[in-house]
């Protein structure tokens, strides 16, 4: 039996991860196509003077744990990508300049005896809730089931860092189902953690699998359009105009911009397109890194509260208004994750705030102010911290939406209400036929890059079973 021949657009962790799937599966002859020079989209890593850059701002919620790790396990390859977990010490919350370790010392929070004992109760409902439930709770904000046991604002505050950290979004367009089921997952995993070589060697061991296995891939090769013929994927083309024949073509390049600009609109039903059309986004995100002359703290995670006001700063987002210091900002310190991320002596840090989609009218300098509102809110968690750098430099929300698309967003097609479970974006292409997706838009579960490692599994269970 001849095997299927198996277009893939794109390296990110859905692309790269379910090639490795069918390539090891002995019966795809895969091919690889991703337009940058970097594996991995918004998981890639770069050098820069000895030091290991992660294009976006990660810990892994679940590491080998994970859906990330399963696809490595199913391979046969688990040790190829290895792990350091940040359990230990536990992340840090850095609250207006306080920091405190939680659950140990909520109390450092300024919240009396029986607020913090309404928020274990709130987190012990949240962990006991049985998957039977989650459907009911698919409609509900973790923010509404919050206000039932507090209205304290700097409880909410805290768990309102934790959706924006998880979903990139706010509590108010959490659903309860999702926070509580990837939330109990890192429980029982106790993975949490980050992959030795940067973020990108994920994506990278799933593309030198599919080497292994006898595929092909290929840099700096962008995809034109999908080649539709009598509405059936045969192929794609090229932007030299080389047309790849296929019996199956995959798409990581996300729901809406494969149908709007590598398949064409004209291949789909009003109705599928009034559907898509209307799926929102993640929120965008910038980060900036930090190289450091010295090592200046011994953490591997801090998380930054600046106010606790949250609607008040919801809705100088929605204006494109910068605050002086950034509201909430994730600091991974990655050298003391992964020693060999620096050059020895030295330290990296990375910090990465979320924001609404970026004004009509933004510019250069809307944009600067961006960066330094963050980096003021760096200067808040290191005190001193201005005295050791060796360089820093910021990516921008502009500068992943030049990359990749989609607005600058961080994740790709949002987790709200409304948009999870079985209302995810379809991931077999209901109009075009042998044309699937497969990204975080249309992975069911996880947080950021688990998303699309869950499509990557998910699809090719379908495409086994066909």
């Amino acid at each position: 039996m001849s095997k299927k021949r198996v277009v893939i657009i794109g390296s990110g962790v859905g692309g790269s991860g379910v090639g490795a799937l069918l390539a090891h599966s002995g019966n795809y002859e895969v091919s690889l196509y991703e337009r940058n020079k970097l594996i991995g989209g918004r998981f890639a890593s770069y050098e820069k003077d000895g030091y290991k850059i992660d294009v976006g701002c990660h810990l892994i919620a679940n590491g080998d744990k994970g859906t990330l790790g399963e696809i490595l396990n199913r391979v046969g390859r688990p040790d190829w990508v290895k792990w350091q977990y940040a359990l230990k010490p536990a992340p840090v919350i850095n609250f207006k300049g306080k920091r405190v370790r939680l659950p140990k010392e909520m109390s450092g929070l300024g919240l009396p005896d029986e607020e913090i004992e309404k928020i274990k109760e709130f987190y012990f409902r949240v962990l006991s809730m049985p998957e039977s439930e989650y459907e009911e709770w698919e409609k509900r904000s973790v923010y509404s089931l919050m206000q039932e046991y507090s209205k304290n604002e700097t409880v909410r505050a805290v768990f309102g860092l934790l959706s924006s950290i998880y979903f990139v979004i706010t509590d108010q367009e959490t659903p309860v189902s999702e926070y509580a089921l990837c939330s109990k997952q890192m429980v029982t995993t106790r993975g949490n953690g980050y992959p030795l070589g940067g973020t990108g060697s994920v994506p990278e061991a799933y593309v030198k699998s599919i080497r292994e296995d006898g595929g092909q891939v290929f840099l700096n090769a962008p995809i034109e359009r999908i080649a539709v013929e009598n509405g059936e994927a045969k192929g794609v083309i090229l932007k030299d105009g080389k047309k790849i024949e296929a019996d199956i073509v995959i798409s990581n390049a996300g729901n809406k911009p494969t149908v709007d600009f590598l398949a064409g609109r004209k291949h789909y039903r009003p109705e599928v397109l009034a559907r898509l059309d209307k799926y929102e986004y993640s929120q965008c995100g910038s980060t900036l890194k930090i190289a450091l002359d010295e090592p200046i703290s011994d953490e591997r995670m801090v998380m930054f509260i600046g106010r606790d006001d949250l609607d008040a700063v919801e809705e100088e987002r929605r204006q494109g208004i910068i605050p002086e210091v950034l509201t909430d900002v994730m600091c991974p310190v990655i050298s003391n994750l992964d020693p060999k991320s620096c050059p020895e002596g030295r330290q990296l840090i990375f910090a990465g705030g979320g924001q609404n989609p970026i004004p009509k009218n933004a510019d250069d300098k809307w944009f600067k102010k961006l960066e330094e509102s963050m980096f003021n809110a760096v200067k808040v968690i290191f005190p001193g911290i201005e005295k050791h750098i060796i360089w820093k430099t910021f990516t921008s929300s502009r500068e992943i939406d030049h990359m990749f698309g989609e607005g600058g967003n961080i994740i790709g097609i949002s987790q709200k209400i409304g948009q999870i479970g079985p209302d995810r974006p379809f991931m077999v292409d209901p109009c075009v036929r042998n044309l699937y997706h497969c990204s975080a838009d249309s992975g069911m579960h996880g947080i950021g890059g688990e998303l699309a490692a869950d499509a990557a599994l998910r699809l090719f269970e379908i495409l086994e079973s066909k």
